[in-house]
């Protein structure tokens, strides 16, 4: 039995498993909220939480008596309510491209998070598309990847925490950058040694390297 939300409180409701939750994971741990999260299936998502979450889906997040489900509104909500610190520039055109970014990572027709979702749960045929697809975006972008320290940032923004919890998985989706992918992968071990990257991970998701 699952309380309902207090309205003073901030709370994840999380996948275990799913690259969504795990990015928001990420983000609230990289910014050191106080949070409560609470590990769920949507199949079994509680009729309390069902009544408040009009998409039905993980992620959902309870905050100042508002309910948020959407991945990209989610991200940039925290990064707004939790200033501290920032995970987008405040530059206006700089934004801007890291909002293309992730949406062409995250919701576009052929993002790499959906292409993650056909490898998990579409037919061999499609998984086997969507591996191929994948593995050479990634190699097609080790030049952005070798740039800076952080995806075309000094710093550390809501690309990389995208981008982290797609490279934790690429062992699990059967794919191997090799020799061409260096840079990805060097640039992912920089991310798997934040010490919020690993809080952000599941016992399930701790498995997958």
């Amino acid at each position: 039995m699952i309380s309902k939300p207090n309205p003073s409180s901030t709370i994840l409701y999380s996948s275990n498993d799913e690259i969504e939750s795990h990015t928001v994971r990420f983000i609230m741990a990289e910014k050191n909220i106080e949070r409560e999260v609470v590990v769920l299936e949507v199949e079994k998502m509680p009729e309390e939480i069902l009544e408040r979450s009009p998409g039905q889906t993980l992620p959902t997040l309870f905050d100042r008596g508002i309910v948020l489900y959407d991945l990209s509104v989610i991200m940039e909500y925290l990064d707004e309510r939790f200033p501290f610190p920032p995970l987008l520039p405040v530059d206006p055109i700089e934004k801007s491209e890291k909002r293309l970014l992730i949406f062409r990572f995250t919701r576009a027709s052929d993002s790499w998070f959906k292409q993650v979702k056909i490898i998990e749960t579409g037919n061999e045929k499609e998984a086997n598309a969507a591996r191929k697809l994948l593995k050479n975006s990634l190699i097609e972008l080790v030049p952005l990847f070798e740039y800076k320290t952080f995806f075309k940032s000094d710093d550390m923004t809501i690309v990389d925490a995208c981008l982290a919890t797609l490279l934790w998985r690429l062992k699990k989706l059967d794919i191997d950058l090799g020799a061409p992918g260096k840079a990805v992968t060097e640039y992912a071990n920089h991310l798997f040694t934040r010490s919020s990257f690993k809080e952000s991970l599941t016992d399930c998701e701790k498995e997958y390297n």
